[in-house]
C-alpha cells in the first residue's frame, strides 16, 4: 500500500464526515479517549492541551476531569470540527474550554506550560511527524506529560479487508492510501520520538474487538471514519454495492464485532 500522504485528501475527507464522526465518536471511537484517560494522572486544575481534537471526544473527557480550577484548550485545523467541539462543550456547561484554530504542521514554539498534552489519532496527518512531535513537546512543563495514541495494523478486521476487495472490484486502484498506516508499527512511532528529541517514550498496545449490533452497522463505522473518502470514490451507486456485499459477508459468516487496536506513547519531560 502506498504512503504518500498526498494522496488522501485529509481536509475534505474529515470536512465531510465531520458529524458522522462525531456521532462516531461517542458510539465507537469514545473508548480510545477512556484508555488513554486510564493511562493519565488527570487531577482538578490542571492545564491539558488537546491537539487534533476532532469534534471533542478527548476534550469533553479531559475537561470533566480537571474542572473548572482546570483550563482545556482543543486544537483543530478544521472549522467544523472546532464548531462542533465548541458546541458540545457549551451544552455541558465547559467554560473552562477553549477552542481554538491550529494546524500540527505549524504549530508556533510552546511555553512549556501545560501539564498534559494530548494527541489522540491525529499525528499520522503531520507531513514531517518528528517535527510536529518536537512541537508538541515543546507544550510540555518539565514534569509534565505527552500522550500520543495512534491505530495499529488490523483496525476493523475481520471487514476490513472484504471492504477493501470490494472498492477494488467496482473502481480498480480507488483508496490505495491510508494514512493511519504510516503509524501503526510501534518501531516506528518510537522512532519518531527518538528523532524529535523526546526520551523515555513508553508505548502500549491496546487490542480489543468492539461488538457490531447488526451487519447494517459496518456502514456507519465507514461514513464515520477516513474510509469515508473511499466511499465519496466509488460515488453513491458502487458505494451502495460496496454496502451491500459487506453486509452480507458479515451476515453469511456471522460476525459480530470488528477489532480495533491503538498503539499509545506516553513521555515524561524531566524536570
Amino acid at each position: 500500500m502506498s504512503k504518500d500522504l498526498e494522496s488522501f485528501d485529509t481536509t475534505t475527507t474529515y470536512r465531510t464526515v465531520s458529524k458522522d464522526y462525531a456521532v462516531a465518536a461517542e458510539e465507537f471511537w469514545g473508548f480510545i479517549s477512556d484508555e488513554t484517560i486510564a493511562h493519565l494522572d488527570l487531577r482538578a486544575g490542571l492545564r491539558v492541551l488537546d491537539l487534533c481534537c476532532g469534534p471533542g471526544p478527548m476534550t469533553l473527557r479531559l475537561a470533566e476531569r480537571v474542572g473548572s480550577g482546570g483550563c482545556v484548550e482543543a486544537v483543530d485545523v478544521l472549522e467544523e470540527m472546532r464548531t462542533l467541539t465548541r458546541e458540545r462543550a457549551a451544552q455541558r456547561g465547559f467554560a473552562h474550554v477553549i477552542v481554538r484554530e491550529g494546524d500540527i504542521d505549524a504549530l508556533p514554539e510552546g511555553d512549556a506550560s501545560f501539564d498534559i498534552v494530548n494527541c489522540s489519532l491525529g499525528l499520522y496527518f503531520a507531513r514531517d511527524m518528528a517535527r510536529s512531535l518536537a512541537s508538541f513537546w515543546s507544550y510540555v512543563r518539565p514534569g509534565g506529560t505527552l500522550a500520543v495514541t495512534t491505530i495499529g495494523p488490523r483496525l476493523f478486521d475481520p471487514v476490513r479487508p472484504v471492504f477493501f476487495e470490494a472498492c477494488e472490484a467496482e473502481l480498480p486502484g480507488v483508496g490505495t492510501y491510508l494514512p493511519w498506516t504510516r503509524t501503526d508499527d510501534p518501531d516506528v512511532v518510537l522512532s519518531l520520538f527518538e528523532q524529535a528529541g523526546i526520551p523515555g517514550a513508553v508505548v502500549s498496545t491496546d487490542r480489543r474487538a468492539i461488538r457490531l449490533a447488526s451487519p447494517q452497522a459496518w456502514w456507519p463505522i465507514v461514513h464515520g471514519s477516513g474510509l469515508r473518502q473511499l466511499q465519496e470514490e466509488l460515488g453513491e451507486a458502487a458505494g451502495d454495492r460496496v454496502r451491500r456485499r459487506c453486509e452480507a459477508w458479515i451476515e453469511q459468516n456471522g460476525v459480530t464485532g470488528i477489532n480495533v487496536e491503538t498503539l499509545r506513547l506516553i513521555a515524561t519531560k524531566p524536570r
